[in-house]
């Protein structure tokens, strides 16, 4: 156990904080999209929420509390299933994980542009169908990005926060929204298409079970990624942990708030999935005054996406860096900026590679199908990289200390369940495509080819390093 648990100083600075990591868990985790998601399923939504609760995100906390205080660790998932599973597993997981994140940023062009179409008003309902405009964008924004996290997470906390600050605006706007209707009128009161809550069973059915698992895997994923600074957090075991359980309510509040909020406004059928807030509050101001309002929302809204992917590719470029450590990958990763210490070179291939995939996915298909297949192929991948940690605790018994006891792997099991159901149902869509079998084929060949890739780096590095 005490092997696993030494911490090797690299030459990382510990800026971080529980203060600064509570907020980092709602920016990582709270997605704009996973609440359009869970709307499509209706006015019964909350009971998809609820199940989402008990069957995943609660064990996603027990596992990830007890992985973060056996590995406190700098590469967070990476580090646990290495040990767990050894040096392959470890490698591959993260694999997996940084093309889930690749993918999932690729699509900031799209949700941008789609966002700007709503804040400028129907006659810019063009920019969210123009190719030319999305490119435009992806490159500004992974500009961006890029010259903000060289600096590290000094200046990236800082990101965090105020990332934060600005959903936690649009929060509160949206569950005032759900009692306060700007657009009414005495003469004229609102109508919602359909009760924003309503605490009956769904009428089951593929797409009904396709929607809670899109929704309990995707919306409650994430508590374990600050786990990948732990080299750069204080006393990283317990502040990790703390800031998983701090989160967790205020996360389950935000994302029943804004699927009650959509619903109030927009009918679950044309709820869209590109953008869905963005929707609902140029939908709720409409007119009047109220319309400058709502277009300073979705901005604020805007801000909060950009800063969360900032986040995120801030978190990315740590694994190749610890996989340079690990000697699987080139040093050439892992070698530090002299002034901030952060690893520019593996941030700039991140960077790269997103920019690469945001142009890939959306040729020649449309705006919520390129999407879909953005976040369904990372989808892919996030099963993989889930699907090892929630493996952790079944196989290690008591190689590291004390056995996991018997409710911790009942968490690790539904966790583990929810993740390979999800990752099946990752080939279906929910929005209409030009095929559903080449929307499939086109996942499952960029997967393999993918890992395969994966595969022939990490045999390379060892063979290197032998």
């Amino acid at each position: 156990m005490a092997e696993a648990a030494i911490e090797v100083e690299h030459g990382l600075k510990k800026e971080l904080r529980l203060r600064d990591l509570v907020p980092m868990q709602i920016l990582l985790v709270v997605g704009i999209t996973w609440s359009g998601i869970a709307a499509k399923q209706g006015s019964t939504h909350p009971v998809v929420w609820i199940a989402g609760i008990l069957f995943f995100f609660l064990p996603q906390v027990a596992v990830v509390t007890y992985c973060a205080r056996l590995w406190p660790l700098e590469g967070g998932v990476y580090q646990w299933t290495k040990f767990a599973f050894g040096p392959l597993v470890g490698f591959m997981a993260a694999w997996n994980y940084a093309l889930y994140v690749i993918y999932t940023v690729s699509g900031i062009g799209i949700q941008v542009a789609t966002s700007l179409s709503y804040a400028l008003g129907p006659r810019a309902a063009w920019i969210a169908d123009s190719h030319a405009v999305t490119f435009a964008l992806d490159i500004l924004l992974f500009g961006i990005m890029l010259a903000v996290n060289i600096p590290g997470m000094r200046l990236g906390k800082w990101v965090s926060d105020f990332g934060t600050a600005m959903m936690a605006i649009v929060i509160v706007t949206l569950a005032v929204l759900l009692v306060w209707h700007p657009g009414a009128t005495a003469a004229h009161p609102h109508v919602s298409p359909q009760p924003p809550f309503a605490f009956a069973w769904p009428v089951m059915s593929l797409l009904t079970l396709n929607l809670y698992i899109k929704v309990a895997f995707n919306a409650y994923s994430g508590l374990e990624q600050v786990a990948v600074f732990a080299g750069e957090t204080r006393n990283a075991g317990r502040t990790i942990m703390l800031s998983a359980w701090i989160a967790a309510p205020a996360i389950v509040a935000i994302y029943a708030l804004m699927t009650g909020s959509m619903l109030t406004y927009v009918p679950s059928e044309k709820i869209d999935l590109a953008g869905p807030i963005p929707q609902v509050l140029a939908a709720a101001f409409g007119q009047g005054i109220g319309v400058w309002l709502g277009r300073g929302m979705i901005l604020g809204l805007t801000i909060f996406l950009v800063c969360s992917f900032t986040i995120l590719m801030a978190e990315t470029s740590r694994l190749p860096m610890v996989a340079g450590w690990d000697s699987i990958l080139p040093a050439w990763f892992s070698r530090l900026h002299p002034r901030y210490r952060t690893p520019v070179r593996s941030l700039c291939v991140i960077v790269a590679v997103a920019a690469v995939a945001s142009f890939l996915a959306s040729l020649n298909v449309g705006r919520q199908e390129a999407f879909q297949l953005i976040q369904n192929s990372g989808n892919l991948g996030f099963g993989f990289y889930y699907g090892a940690m929630f493996a952790v605790p079944l196989f290690v018994g008591s190689r590291f200390g004390r056995r996991p006891s018997f409710w911790l792997l009942l968490c690790a099991l539904s966790g583990l369940a929810v993740t390979i159901a999800q990752t099946f149902l990752a080939t279906v869509p929910i929005v209409a495509v030009h095929s559903t079998w080449a929307f499939a084929a086109k996942l499952v060949a960029a997967w393999v080819v993918t890992n395969v890739v994966g595969l022939a780096i990490y045999w390379r590095g060892t063979r290197t390093r032998s």
